[in-house]
């Protein structure tokens, strides 16, 4: 297996409220015009607001539109992506070298209102992200990414990894969210919506704009793929958790200045070597401030610095990829961007916010992203390095596992817990099971069982393993996985749109509408800082986990791994989590 990959971008796709191609949204900026609107739609904003929004009744020109009937709105749009991506390029998405990995945090939900527990199988994220890959006759099986609003940055990191380690040549890389009263309402409870266009990093800030999109990013490791005269390359990636708070960002920002400088480390660029930071920037007050203070730690802070939700605002599981791509074409032009929307600093360290749109060399360029759950990522791309090589697949050595289900906690095949009085009751059988390997934790009862499934089998397999002692709390990774996302959450947060009389959504509720969140509170309560992955996936795949933490211990990402399948919805669960460590090399 070649072991010095090198990982380029292709070619790519943006649909969004600023352009339905790559090139018209680049225009778009270009001449510093917004995507944003005040949309009036009873469905998302009673009141009317400030969104971006797509225009459908121009998709419907799109060409291939007409080869997409009986999709759902957001397949329909991905496939749409996708088509004209693969449009610029040779790759057969049906090969076996070609990987499909999808980004998003909600998927189809509008598929689940007035429904309950009663779901169409496209309500679930993977069956959502099948039905697109299989109108391309995809041979593998896709991966799906929902790690809240750094879904789009993970998806291209764990591209990156897939194609590096020689898991595959080719990934095309998926991402989308829509607009619905779901993801609108949720927002607003946590009273985090600006009531005009946002402004990111300015003084007068006042909340984020929500948007929908959708991208397509094209990688692949043959050159003969490029048609630019200077290929730019994925180069370097990382993901951290803050382990600090659910939904609300770091005060001091230390778990994104981490993800960055990993990332600087594997591309080998130092931080005076990068030309320009494309930061998250959603114009919150907390999500800035903290952004100020990881550049300053990981000593950025006098580098441009560009926002781009002055466009198309937050596009949630599409946001890293649409700003990835738009970073991509940054360097391609040598070109940066003004952030649109800023005008005076609001933010508690001097940063070097973009305020024109003008010519400047960019070799290296940094993407990062944070989002609820606490987590970071990070992706480097370059026209100077191809980043560190992969080197030889770790061996790894399982140290403990633990499984939960049938009203039991069995560890390394004994039956630490037996709660067979609880049968039928998992609310009562999983506070009993947590009760009895931990001292008291206020958190618990205010979790959503998912979290407390996964927190419960984590505090087992952790017992007495001195994993905190034995290793940096920066070292230790989690993987997750389940088949049914958050659904069991989604469906009471739902409930609460569907009774009209209820009132306003529960913020308490909405922050666990999405599946990273019991990662988030795993690290929360045992202190972890590394690398942070939530899949979907049909079934579990023991194997997959096995060699995600090999290229996580190869590329030095990671000398332990907290991993394994969590899943719950509508009473039924399973739990099943291993701790892996690092044994050596393959000879």
């Amino acid at each position: 297996m070649e072991n010095n990959r090198v990982v380029y971008a292709v070619a790519d796709n943006i649909i969004s409220s600023a352009g339905l191609t790559t090139e018209s949204v680049l225009r778009s900026i270009q001449n510093e015009e917004s995507g944003i609107s005040f949309v009036s739609d009873r469905k998302i904003c009673p009141q009317g607001c400030y969104v971006s929004k797509i225009d459908w009744s121009e998709v419907a020109k799109l060409k291939g539109f007409q080869d997409v009937e009986g999709y759902n709105p957001l397949e329909k749009l991905m496939i749409l992506s996708v088509k004209e991506a693969l449009s610029h390029c040779d790759i057969d998405p049906s090969s076996s070298d070609t990987v499909f990995i999808f980004s998003t945090t909600k998927g189809n939900v509008d598929l689940i209102e007035g429904r309950g527990t009663d779901l169409p199988d496209e309500a679930l994220l993977y069956n959502m992200a099948a039905r697109v890959a299989n109108f391309f006759d995809a041979a593998m099986k896709p991966f799906v990414i929902s790690n809240a609003c750094i879904s789009g940055v993970l998806a291209i990191s764990v591209a990156q990894r897939l194609i590096k380690s020689g898991k595959y040549c080719n990934a095309i890389v998926v991402g989308g969210d829509l607009l619905t009263e779901f993801i609108m309402s949720g927002f607003q409870s946590f009273k985090s919506v600006s009531p005009q266009p946002c402004r990111p990093y300015d003084k007068s800030r006042d909340g984020l704009t929500v948007g929908e999109g959708v991208a397509t990013l094209v990688l692949s490791c043959d050159k003969q793929f490029v048609k630019d005269d200077v290929p730019v390359m994925v180069a370097g990636s990382s993901s951290s958790n803050d382990a600090n708070h659910i939904s609300g960002p770091s005060r001091t920002g230390d778990g994104l200045a981490f993800a960055i400088e990993d990332a600087l480390a594997e591309a080998g660029v130092s931080a005076e070597e990068v030309d320009l930071v494309d930061m998250h920037g959603t114009a919150t007050l907390y999500n800035d401030e903290m952004e100020s203070k990881a550049l300053a730690l990981a000593r950025l802070a006098e580098k441009p610095l560009l926002s781009l939700k002055g466009y198309f605002g937050h596009t949630m599981g599409a946001s890293g990829l649409i700003e990835t791509i738009v970073c991509i074409e940054a360097i391609r032009r040598q070109m940066q961007f003004r952030t649109l929307g800023f005008e005076e600093l609001g933010v508690p360290v001097e940063v070097n916010v973009t305020k024109e749109t003008k010519p400047l060399e960019l070799k290296n360029v940094l993407k990062t992203a944070s989002g609820f759950g606490g987590c970071n990522a990070a992706v480097l791309l370059s026209t100077v390095t191809a980043g560190m090589d992969f080197g030889r697949f770790a061996e790894i050595s399982v140290s403990k596992s633990c499984v939960i289900e049938d009203e039991k906690v069995v560890v390394d095949g004994n039956v630490l817990f037996d709660g067979s009085e609880f049968a039928g009751d998992y609310p009562s059988f999983i506070r009993k099971a947590f009760k009895e390997i931990s001292a008291p934790y206020m958190k618990f009862a205010k979790m959503d069982d998912l979290s407390k499934l996964g927190l419960t089998a984590v505090e087992y397999l952790l017992q007495d393993e001195r994993v905190k002692e034995r290793f940096d709390a920066r070292d230790i990774a989690l993987l997750l996985s389940n088949k049914h996302s958050s659904l069991d959450t989604d469906v009471k947060h739902q409930l609460s749109l569907d009774n009209k009389e209820a009132g306003q959504p529960s913020p308490a509720v909405f922050v666990y509408t999405l599946p990273n969140i019991v990662m988030g509170e795993i690290c929360i309560r045992h202190k972890l800082q590394g690398e942070n992955t939530f899949l979907i996936f049909d079934k579990e795949d023991k194997n997959l986990f096995v060699e995600w933490s090999s290229i996580l211990f190869s590329l030095g990402k990671a000398k332990a791994c907290i991993t394994g399948w969590v899943d719950f919805f509508d009473g039924k669960y399973r739990a099943r989590v291993v701790l892996l460590e690092e044994k050596g090399f393959d000879k």
